[in-house]
This record gives C-alpha cells, structure tokens and sequence, in this order.
C-alpha cells in the first residue's frame, strides 16, 4: 500500500474505501489545479473547458499509472467449503494463512497483515506452515515475530489441497464451513469482510 492509502487506512477506513479514495482525491486536486490555471493563464471558452477537462484526467492517469488497481483488488470471489472431521485442526474466530517457508508472497502477506492487527489487536491471525519441521517455524517466527499465532499443519495433505498449490491461501474457519482465498483472491473486498466477521 502506498502513503496515501495507509493515511485513510489509519483514520479508520474500510480497505475498499482506502484503496478508492486517493483516485477521488486526485480528481480533485486535478480540477483545482486545472481552474487556478485557468484563471492565471485567462483561458476562457472552449479552450478552459478542455483545459478544467484534460488536467484533472493527466493527474488521475499519472496516479494510476504509478498505483494501479488490480482485478483482485475488490473481488469477493471465494470458495465456500463444508467442514470434516479432517478440518478439526483450522479453528474458527481466527484467520488462518496457509503457508510455505520460503516463500516470498507469504513473507509479504505479513505486511498487509500486520497493519489488519494493528486496527483490531484482538484478532487472530494464524500462520500455519503446510509443509515442513520446526524449523520452518522458526523462519516464520523470525520475520512474523509476536504479531502472530504460527503452527505447523498436523494434516498437510488437507491444507495442501485446500491451497491448491497457490500460497498463501487464506482461509476463515466457520463452525460448519470455510471460507477460501487464494493469494489472487484476497483484494481489500476480503480483507474488510474478514476484519467485519472477526471483529464482531
């Protein structure tokens, strides 16, 4: 996340909000830069019409260019998976991130996870390693420090399966089903949905 999203982030917007906000703040800037201009330069007309017109869609475009958004920035898609006996070891009231040591997308995912933690202190966020010893742990532990659980999967086979190769994979537990993210899923629409399930 860049400066301007985590400042909205930090005075108590939604992810969804945080990521849109700036583009309309852009705008903005864009059109009071676009009519002082104007004004400075007397265009009248026409040309201040193109003019109030074109710099606001210059300013939004550079923005954009330099942050753009990503299809899974605001998608809900997830998978919907009833629970099993098999299943026992992903408890609920917590989001579990399907991991593997070494891998770099889900050392990053603790920077977007860390911030979730730092607006509900509360929450639990659990990092379960799919495959490995307890020194895979230790990798885990070194980079995550004490923001969060960490715990090796007793059932690698059932978490192996429910990440489908894709890691991290996130996935919040219900009493009678799960809910599942991969890593390309996991936008801003699913991150305020599981801060909103799991800070009630």
């Amino acid at each position: 996340m860049n400066s301007f999203e985590v400042y909205f982030l930090s005075n108590g917007f939604s992810w969804c909000s945080s990521r849109l906000l700036p583009y309309l703040a852009f705008v903005v800037f864009g059109l009071l830069l676009a009519f002082l201009l104007a004004w400075i330069l007397r265009f009248k007309g026409h040309v201040k019409v193109l003019f109030v017109v074109s710099i606001p869609l210059v300013v939004l475009s550079f923005y954009f260019a330099l942050f753009p958004i990503y299809q899974g920035d605001f998608s809900k898609n997830h998978e919907r998976i009833r629970r099993n006996a098999e299943m026992e070891e992903l408890k609920s009231k917590r989001l579990v991130v399907l991991s593997l040591p070494g891998c770099p997308y889900c050392l990053e995912s603790m920077e977007r996870m860390r911030m979730v933690k730092q607006r509900h202190p509360n929450m639990t966020i659990e990092y379960k390693v799919c495959h490995g010893d307890s020194a895979s742990l230790k990798w885990f532990e070194k980079y995550g420090k004490n923001d969060f659980v960490y715990s090796l999967a007793s059932n690698s086979d059932m978490t192996s399966k429910l990440a489908r190769g894709l890691y991290p994979t996130y996935v919040l537990p219900n009493k009678s089903f799960l809910k599942v993210w991969s890593v390309d899923q996991f936008g801003m629409s699913a991150i305020d949905e599981v801060e909103e399930t799991l800070s009630k």
